[in-house]
């Protein structure tokens, strides 16, 4: 089935802040429908994940950097969690099923300094990247996620990692995630500087 929901434009419109939509900006992305998803990427190609080279770093202003491998990562103690996906042009997905990490229990594990106000995700592609603030990050339901809808991700959805938002635009959910720094100031995320909102809460 289907599941992809259809958005009016003066919803789009309200959703985005009612402004005209920006960010394309002269990037590229590449993009097709898988299963009633819409698969964007900047990412070309897409990044190589091999599960025996593949590392998370976590470092940055903490006060115990560390550094996981893949079967350590699905080691850590995991939640499973039922959100809607929602894209800044308008679509989305219902109900998506996605196993994973706490980002929570991430940040409990390196202990940020008081120092550490922000949260910058890398892709392994080494070109995209977004950030949260300390508070954003801390939402019970910002997730690190492996799996989705019973199975490992797809190369297409992020694979080894994403991060999952449900409470923001997609665009705040890195995939292919390969490192997890924290900082004392934000950095401006790959579509930021191309003009989306730093804080991309749905009903904001």
């Amino acid at each position: 089935m289907d599941r992809t929901k259809a958005v009016t434009r003066a919803r789009f419109l309200t959703l985005i802040g009612g402004g005209a939509l920006l960010g394309y900006g002269g990037a590229r992305v590449w993009g097709r429908a898988i299963k009633g998803w819409r698969y964007n990427t900047v990412e070309k190609p897409v990044p190589n994940f091999d599960p025996e080279e593949y590392r998370l770093v976590v470092d940055g202003m903490v006060e115990r950097p560390l550094t996981l491998t893949y079967s350590e990562l699905r080691a850590l103690p995991a939640i499973r969690q039922v959100s809607d996906f929602h894209c800044v042009e308008g679509w989305g997905v219902d109900d998506v099923q996605w196993d994973g990490v706490r980002l929570q229990t991430i940040i409990d594990l390196v202990r940020p300094t008081s120092t550490a106000k922000y949260v910058t995700f890398h892709s392994l592609g080494d070109l995209y990247r977004d950030s949260l603030s300390m508070q954003q990050a801390r939402l019970p339901d910002a997730l690190v996620a492996y799996d989705m809808d019973g199975e490992p991700l797809r190369v297409d959805h992020g694979l080894p990692l994403r991060l999952v938002m449900p409470r923001m635009f997609g665009y705040k959910g890195p995939k292919w995630l390969t490192r997890i720094e924290f900082v004392d100031d934000q950095d401006t995320g790959y579509w930021e500087a191309r003009g989306w909102r730093m804080d991309a809460f749905i009903n904001a």
